[in-house]
């Protein structure tokens, strides 16, 4: 059909592409997050119509990765999540090569209704069975990982102020994604993520309308919340302004 090839690479059940085939294989890339959760790697198996659901945002796609970047909009914009991941219990999480950053919360499954049961990873370390990560790959996908499901959150941007939300959950084993017996902690977990990501819509498409504002100024970094934010801006900067 005389398609020409465009460079992917798959990996956690993501398709990535490199359209103009001048990046550094993948595998080199994205080496920091490949290493950080190698205890992942394993078959994924999707929550099915527990699993995906998507969002439309009337903000461009840089403030939702902004917005996921860092925690102290929790104990306001999200709290039920931040009585089971307090912002307290955060650390932030930056690459070295600027190719994600994020938060990591330290007493997440201890308090979620998740438990070692349910443990979907066998090989997930004992000592970060209460720990859950969330990071913006750059530029335009956020992950999470916990002890008991992953989800990858997708941007589709759609114009300079409006940008589509796809929204996967995944299970490894085809027992913990498929069968009855874990079927309401599917259910839980669906509508836990569903409630906090349509909870960042009105936070997201309010910074979208601060930008109109002649007082905005550009915006100010907290250097003890916002490096994870910064670095995001230092790849923008970088690499989508050539």
């Amino acid at each position: 059909l005389s398609l020409i090839e465009i460079r992917s690479y798959i990996w956690m059940d993501v398709i990535w592409i490199n359209v103009n085939g001048s990046a550094e294989p993948f595998e080199k890339v994205m080496a920091g997050t490949i290493d950080r959760w190698k205890e992942f790697d394993q078959t994924l198996y999707h929550g099915g119509k527990e699993g995906k659901f998507s969002l439309n945002v009337k903000a461009n796609w840089k403030l939702a990765v902004e917005n996921y970047c860092e925690s102290y909009h929790l104990p306001s914009i999200h709290p039920e999540l931040n009585r089971v991941s307090n912002i307290e219990d955060h650390y932030h999480i930056e690459d070295e090569s600027m190719t994600f950053s994020g938060q990591g919360s330290m007493k997440y499954s201890q308090q979620f209704d998740g438990n070692k049961k349910f443990s979907t990873f066998p090989s997930w370390p004992n000592n970060l069975y209460e720990n859950s990560e969330y990071v913006s790959l750059f530029p335009n996908l956020m992950m999470g990982i916990h002890v008991d499901h992953f989800y990858a959150f997708w941007l589709e941007p759609l114009s300079n102020n409006n940008t589509r939300e796809h929204f996967e959950m995944y299970y490894v084993g085809d027992e913990s994604a498929s069968s009855d017996e874990y079927k309401e902690i599917r259910k839980k977990n669906f509508a836990f993520w569903r409630e906090v990501m349509n909870e960042d819509v009105a936070a997201i498409e309010g910074m979208q309308k601060g930008r109109s504002s002649p007082a905005y100024n550009g915006g100010n970094f907290s250097p003890v919340m916002d490096t994870p934010t910064l670095m995001f801006h230092k790849w923008v900067a970088t690499n989508l302004t050539k």
